[in-house]
């Protein structure tokens, strides 16, 4: 499949947001939705767009349209009761030993168990294209809702379209697409990175790196903005050396910014970042935490049994779970409106890979 085949026509998206104010109840029965004038100035997109967009409704039978009024809510447009017991969860893009995605699972099945609901679990490992067939192929049963950890959220758009137009609710869990409103439950992956960056300050740091593992991800992109704020609100610099935002970090480099006291701790955009510099600073003969301080980010049950127990940011992975089917249960029955954001707290877990300068 190639990248043109996922790209997101503009006035597909202006289909796709009518569609998900209706599946929302923003829109319903007989309402009369915004002008293409008004389109034009919500969406940023110019007029035409917004016409080819309300045509094809019209044809799909979503909207009506009177003469001299405007564009209507069509009866049929209404979201359909749910009466299936059955929800997806799609995984993608996983570490099937993680432990982490267990205690997710064990918190969506913890609510849905309450409700009379049965859980079906499909992974896909690494492979986008399959995630998204596999998506495709699920809205075409009887789904009650589907909840999506996705391995590519900025692809992921194009078939979010196609579940929106099948009125199936969604929510997203940990990840979601950039400037494509969906509803999604995360931690809060800012504020805890910035109380962890603060807390290495506070200990006497000043020369402090981020190192990223999958910087296309919205998680790790807010907990470096958490990074970066908590080292500016301190009038700390931050070279450009102390950056590692590739997938394959540059451990020679590390050291030698250590050695040379450079860099004397580095905050890792999650627990497998920093278990792998563990494991390399080792190797070369890095002592940790005498010569630099680490800092993670989920609290994996293997964090504190690594070579040096390691201090890290802890988020609630059954909570994240049970929460996400709590939103899902909420669309469903109807008393959640619009897109929701849900952000959850996290906690600082210290442990020994951290010495005060």
């Amino acid at each position: 499949m190639s990248k043109k085949d996922l790209a997101l026509p503009k006035y597909q998206m202006v289909k796709d947001y009518v569609l998900s104010q209706i599946e929302n109840q923003e829109f319903t029965k007989d309402d009369r939705i915004p002008s293409e004038s008004e389109f034009s100035k919500l969406l940023d997109v110019s007029s035409i767009t917004v016409r080819k967009a309300l045509s094809e409704l019209v044809n799909e039978g979503v909207i009506y349209r009177v003469r001299g009024k405007g564009s209507f809510v069509a009866s049929q447009a209404a979201v359909p009761e749910k009466t299936s017991n059955l929800v997806a969860f799609v995984i993608s893009g996983i570490d099937l030993y993680d432990s982490s995605y267990m205690q997710i699972m064990r918190g969506i099945q913890s609510f849905l168990g309450k409700q009379g609901c049965k859980l079906i679990i499909e992974f896909v490992e690494n492979d986008f294209d399959q995630e998204r067939e596999l998506v495709l192929e699920l809205i075409q049963t009887e789904l009650r809702g589907i909840l999506i950890y996705s391995s590519n959220p900025e692809a992921a758009k194009g078939y979010l379209g196609e579940i929106r137009k099948k009125a199936i609710p969604f929510v997203m869990l940990d990840r979601s697409p950039s400037g494509y409103p969906v509803n999604v439950v995360t931690c809060n992956n800012h504020d805890g990175a910035y109380e962890a960056v603060e807390y290495l300050i506070k200990q006497g740091h000043r020369r402090i790196g981020f190192a990223a593992y999958d910087y296309h991800l919205s998680p790790e992109i807010d907990r470096y903005n958490g990074y970066y704020n908590a080292m500016s609100n301190a009038s700390l610099p931050i070279p450009e050396s102390l950056l590692f935002l590739n997938k394959e970090m540059d451990y020679a480099a590390l050291a030698r910014l250590i050695q040379n006291g450079e860099l004397t701790a580095l905050f890792c955009a999650n627990d497998k970042r920093a278990l792998e510099v563990i494991e390399q600073l080792t190797a070369l003969d890095i002592r940790i935490p005498e010569q630099v301080s680490l800092m993670g980010f989920d609290d994996f049950e293997s964090s504190k049994f690594a070579k040096v127990a390691l201090s890290t940011v802890k988020q609630y992975f059954d909570v994240l779970g049970y929460e996400s089917a709590k939103l899902l249960f909420e669309i469903t029955e109807g008393s959640s409106y619009g897109n929701k954001k849900v952000m959850l707290p996290t906690s600082l877990v210290i442990r020994d890979t951290i010495k005060a300068v």
